[in-house]
């Protein structure tokens, strides 16, 4: 799933959502397992455009279980979510 939004509502703005095959825990021994271990489970990985380069994706929104539910986090995140405008669905 491809977006644009506008930065400080000025300069647009890329993200993207890519669907992955992992889902990746938190790595931490002290978390239960659930938490803690990586998982064969498909994935959404959410990417911000770079307002400085475009074409570069180098911050991260974090991932979620399906499309609909990152595409709920970057709507919903600061700053972006009523300026998103969806290009692919």
């Amino acid at each position: 799933m491809r977006g644009a939004y506008l930065y400080d509502e000025l300069v647009p703005c890329e993200v993207v959502i890519v669907r992955g095959p992992v889902f990746y825990g938190s790595g931490d021994d002290e978390d239960p397992p659930e938490l803690a271990d990586d998982r064969e489970q498909a994935s959404f990985y959410i990417w911000y455009g770079s307002p400085a380069a475009g074409g570069q994706f180098n911050a991260g929104g974090g991932v979620r279980f399906s499309l609909l539910e990152a595409m709920q986090a970057v709507e919903n995140a600061p700053g972006i979510g009523s300026s998103v405008r969806w290009i692919d669905a």
